[in-house]
């Protein structure tokens, strides 16, 4: 992206961030020079499969990006009035259950036992919300064009509803939160622009968009990491998100049902 289309994007982020700069609130904490913290990541689906947990270790904020896989952990999901599933370590950090496919409504209760101490998050699933369509787009601004993907949908009226766009480029998954809230779209039908860069889309890219639906809280944390690391406008004070969990730890457990749609970049 050149400079100018940037300077471009980055007025308009500012203009709208001017504009809501009340609808949330990020909860800032200094991490310089902390005590490590636990980060624990779990979405559990509406789908019959293997469900994953990744639970780490944070480092100083001034030191370096790589996560410390936490090995050893119990971790284990309760659904309300039904089984519970037991996940087992498959990889250092990484925690996989048997095939188990979780139902919309349904309130899912995690636990994760490190050294002694637990942690536990709550869940409840919502209704899917389905694709309607994706569709390719082209914003130009400056000279330069830039190709777009545009997720389509009806969002259900008279209930807050919490989306998370999970985008994968060519089978591999962006390391990006796209979060969105029907505040101001509720009941209406939904046009949802999907800003990738680096690198920009091309021609014959595939693109898959889940669309997931979630819930507040977990909304709230994701929207919070936008915040901190710019996705969602100019970058904040370093900060620690709330998270669903007790007991100080990071990360988030969302219960999401969802639906998957791809296209080919033309």
């Amino acid at each position: 992206m050149n400079n100018i289309f940037k300077k471009q994007l980055i007025l308009s982020v500012l203009i709208v961030t001017v504009l809501f700069t009340s609808c949330e609130k990020v909860i800032d904490l200094k991490l310089n020079n902390t005590e490590p913290k636990l980060v624990i990541e779990a979405i559990l689906i509406d789908l019959d499969v293997k469900h994953i947990v990744s639970i780490t270790k944070t480092v100083n904020f001034d030191a370096s990006n790589d996560k410390v896989p936490v090995s050893n952990a119990i971790v284990a999901i309760k659904e309300e009035n039904g089984p519970t599933i037991v996940y087992t370590e498959q990889t250092p950090g990484n925690y996989i259950s048997s095939k188990y496919k979780a139902i919309p409504g349904k309130k899912y209760t995690m636990s994760v036992i490190v050294n002694g101490q637990t942690y536990v998050a709550t869940s409840i699933m919502p209704l899917a919300v389905p694709i309607k369509s994706l569709s390719q787009i082209e914003l130009s601004a400056f000279g330069e064009t830039r190709k777009i993907v545009q997720v389509n949908y009806n969002d259900p009226a008279g209930i807050a509803n919490f989306y998370y766009n999970r985008v994968f480029i060519n089978n591999l998954k962006k390391e990006r939160y796209y979060v969105e809230s029907d505040r101001f779209n509720d009941g209406r039908e939904v046009k949802n622009n999907i800003f990738i860069d680096e690198p920009n889309l091309v021609t014959g890219d595939k693109v898959k968009v889940q669309l997931l639906t979630i819930d507040a809280n977990v909304y709230k944390y994701l929207f919070s990491i936008t915040q901190i690391t710019g996705n969602g406008g100019p970058p904040t004070t370093p900060a620690n998100p709330e998270s669903n969990f007790n007991n100080g730890a990071l990360g988030f457990f969302s219960a999401s049902s969802f639906t998957v749609d791809s296209l080919v970049i033309k």
